[in-house]
């Protein structure tokens, strides 16, 4: 069995961060899973997918960094 790690960070980026770590909560946007902190008072950044589909992890929309809208509020 091989695993495979999709990602758009090259491999010298520092993924511990580890104050973007403990802030980031699992939640799922647009029926995928993801981990992201607040941002500001409408907006979570990303800091990383939870799914298994490669397809994710090509979507612009969910790259790591990207603004996400907080549920319940419009852009």
């Amino acid at each position: 069995m091989t695993d495979v790690y999709y990602t758009l960070m090259p491999p010298q980026m520092d993924f511990f961060d580890e104050k973007a770590v403990s802030e980031s909560q699992l939640l799922c946007y647009k029926g995928v899973n993801l981990y992201a902190r607040p941002y500001d008072a409408g907006h979570y950044q990303i800091t990383g997918l939870c799914t298994t589909n490669p397809k994710h992890y090509l979507s612009r929309e969910l790259q790591p960094g990207a603004l996400i809208p907080i549920l319940g509020k419009s852009r």
